[in-house]
């Protein structure tokens, strides 16, 4: 009956794919919004995509009692310098701030590990802002370090393993790096620090790795998903398990828990009692943190779940059947652009966003340092609405954008952040059209502006000015600061 998918009114929240724990955790963005305002670090751009940082991690609901990070990721920046100098010992995975402080926690079963391998490595970034860079480093644990103490500078070999040179240019917003991983078993740390070259300030991700090779979890055992404390259930609700072999679903084998009482669906306590119950039910299966000796032990939140090796199973799947299901609120930002060109300090955004439910949408645009520049608001009932905020007495670089819906008949707030990248005109650099304007009349010595990085641009003598008028839309090889192949046809002038 239950083969391959589930019934259309039960919500499958836990699977073992990263897609899908994106798209099945819940978030409350209250605590999002609280962050952001009292953060002293509040605006800040890029994370480790791949393999996932612990930070990442705690975005998509891989890692569980992230605090706020879990909706800022992309902001764990602090003091530049390290080793000698940034966070101190035992802030290291927070980059020494107390708004990412949960990040510190250092145990051996505390955080999610990915698989990795000694010899070639490749390590993706996303960035929200891209951000001038200096380099990228990367450090990685000794092997007898302890994992159940703070990360201290002790615990790493302090000469990075893979330097990246940033070369003091913008990366595009996402990037590879191809490094060579030292050999290694077990649970190691691997720290990767972005430093960039227009703040004082570098981002510190941490990854937590399990080395393919290692002793965990033993070859008796191998994990097929994970039960994930992603929501409160009431009384009546129902967590069970899908176990799925090759052929779909294998209903002899669910394990099944009714929520009997409001303090046994509160949601680091389900969880525990739904593992407990697999392990009292299954022989195949297991549910818990495992120890050294083999034990499996229920935990008070995230539980792996492991088959027996032999088993022939593939992976488990979390069905949460809840009653009433929570109302969703939501917004959603469209018609705005990355980058916007200052015009004496002046500037108007224009912009619609999307509401699900019934909220009050406020819209704030802060600088750098964290100071409000803006405000606009408009009550929006499942609907659209359009916003025009006029800005003055701005200042070029980075900001943010935070749209906050909070809802008129109370609960949770919820928050869209998108940054924003402000510049001036170029300056001392006198042109005579805006790119792409006047294209067809571009040869020896004409200046354009840029408008995507407010930069001056001169086109080169022949043979090479055939070039500077080459562009269209869908063929940018030759446009100015941006095409692959520009610096074949234009000079920068500033």
């Amino acid at each position: 009956m239950l083969r391959g998918t589930p019934p259309a009114n039960l919500t499958a929240h836990i699977c073992r794919t990263e897609e899908c724990m994106a798209a099945k955790t819940q978030l409350n963005h209250v605590a999002a919004t609280l962050a952001l305002l009292v953060s002293g670090s509040v605006l800040a751009h890029g994370y480790i995509s791949q393999p996932e940082s612990r930070n990442y991690l705690c975005k998509t609901g891989g890692n569980s009692q992230c605090g706020a990070v879990q909706w800022e990721p992309q902001s764990v920046e602090g003091p530049s310098g390290f080793p000698q100098a940034g966070p101190p010992d035992g802030q290291i995975a927070s980059a020494g701030s107390a708004s990412w402080r949960e990040l510190n926690a250092q145990t051996s079963d505390r955080w999610t590990r990915r698989e990795v391998q000694a010899g070639p490595f490749a390590i993706s970034w996303t960035f929200t802002a891209n951000h001038v860079t200096r380099n990228w480093r990367y450090y990685l644990t000794k092997q007898d370090w302890n994992p159940n103490q703070p990360l201290t500078r002790a615990a790493f070999e302090l000469t990075p393993f893979c330097v990246v040179d940033g070369n003091m240019t913008q990366p595009p917003k996402q990037v590879t790096h191809q490094c060579n991983l030292p050999q290694r078993t077990g649970y190691q740390v691997i720290l990767g620090v972005w430093e960039v070259g227009d703040t004082s300030n570098s981002f510190y991700n941490v990854i937590d790795a399990n080395f393919k090779g290692g002793t965990q979890p033993p070859l008796a055992w191998s994990q097929g998903g994970t039960i994930y404390p992603s929501t409160e259930l009431a009384v009546g609700d129902k967590a069970r398990t899908l176990v799925f072999d090759a052929n779909g679903v294998r209903p002899d084998l669910q394990t099944e828990l009714t929520i009997a009482s409001p303090e046994q669906g509160q949601k680091n306590n389900w969880t525990h009692a739904l593992a407990s119950k697999i392990n009292a039910e299954q022989s195949q299966i297991r549910a818990g943190q495992q120890s050294g000796e083999g034990q499996f032990n229920p935990v008070y939140g995230q539980n792996p779940v492991y088959f027996k090796a032999g088993s022939a199973l593939e992976r488990v799947e979390i069905q949460l059947e809840q009653q009433q299901p929570p109302v969703s609120n939501g917004v959603s930002v469209s018609g705005l652009e990355s980058d916007y060109l200052l015009d004496e300090g002046k500037l108007t955004l224009n912009f619609t966003v999307a509401a699900e439910g019934d909220l009050t949408v406020t819209n704030t645009l802060y600088d750098h340092g964290g100071a409000a520049k803006g405000q606009t608001s408009a009550d929006i009932k499942d609907s659209t609405h359009s916003f025009t905020m006029p800005l003055t007495g701005l200042s070029a670089g980075h900001h943010q954008l935070v749209i906050e819906g909070k809802p008129k008949a109370g609960g949770d707030a919820v928050q869209q952040t998108l940054d924003l990248m402000l510049k001036d005109p170029a300056a001392g650099g006198d042109y005579q059209f805006t790119f792409p304007d006047g294209l067809k009349s571009y040869t020896d010595g004409t200046k354009v502006l840029q408008p995507k990085n407010g930069k001056v641009y001169q086109c080169k003598p022949f043979p090479y000015r055939g070039w500077c008028s080459q562009w269209s839309a869908s063929a940018t090889q030759y446009e100015p600061g941006v095409g692959t192949n520009w610096q074949d046809a234009w000079i920068q002038v500033n």
